[in-house]
């Protein structure tokens, strides 16, 4: 019996994405429960067999949907923390991005927050600690990047207790999410206050304003 042929890898990562992207879509409409193998299949443009070649089950899918959603958002958080070069400003990107996305993605605000878990997320237990540690992970490296003079403790505090807030507007949205993120910022910018003492006097004012360091100009100008 001649052996069914194997995808290339290219091909199979593309086959994976797209199946990730339509089971996402339909897990956010209908839900676990209504979710159906099926009709992933059929948005992708394959068969059902292949779904379950695939993944092996709906639990599995949704799983997988979920760690991508996850992933998706940390990759961001972490580019949008490495354009920042200041403490605060750093803290007010990774806090925007988050809330930006979240509030984009019912999935991953179930993630984070627990709401609506019943219907989407059922098989997991949510919040989700390994997603919400990632987040505090990513904000406290950048912290010890930026004060290496602060104990590794005390920026995974800082850091834990910013991604708390942040949750904590995911939970009870009453402000758009710029404000939102302004307030955490301002917050985190009135803890680190005494750590921002140390800094060079126009850095430590972009740290506690949150604005972008100015880019470096060459040559010189004539009056």
């Amino acid at each position: 019996m001649t052996p069914a042929p194997r995808l290339p890898v290219r091909v199979k990562m593309s086959l994976r994405d797209n199946l990730l992207c339509g089971a996402a879509d339909l897990l956010t409409e209908r839900g676990f429960a209504r979710l159906r193998m099926s009709e992933v299949a059929a948005m992708a443009g394959v068969s059902r067999q292949t779904v379950y070649n695939e993944f092996g089950g709906k639990e599995t899918l949704a799983h997988a949907v979920v760690l991508n959603q996850a992933r998706i958002c940390l990759e961001s958080v972490a580019k949008a923390i490495r354009a920042a070069h200041d403490p605060v400003a750093g803290i007010r990107a990774a806090v925007r991005r988050t809330l930006e996305i979240s509030t984009a993605d019912p999935l991953l605000t179930a993630l984070l927050t627990g709401m609506r878990r019943d219907a989407l997320l059922p098989f997991l237990s949510v919040p989700d600690l390994p997603t919400l540690r990632a987040l505090t992970e990513l904000i406290s490296r950048h912290l010890r990047t930026q004060l290496p003079q602060l104990p590794a403790a005390s920026t995974i505090f800082y850091a834990d207790t910013v991604v708390r807030l942040t949750v904590s507007h995911l939970l009870v949205p009453t402000a758009t999410t710029a404000e939102a993120a302004d307030t955490v910022t301002a917050i985190a910018a009135s803890v680190l206050g005494p750590h921002l003492a140390g800094q060079p006097r126009s850095r430590q004012m972009r740290a506690r304003t949150g604005q972008p360091r100015p880019p470096t100009t060459t040559g010189t100008s004539s009056s």
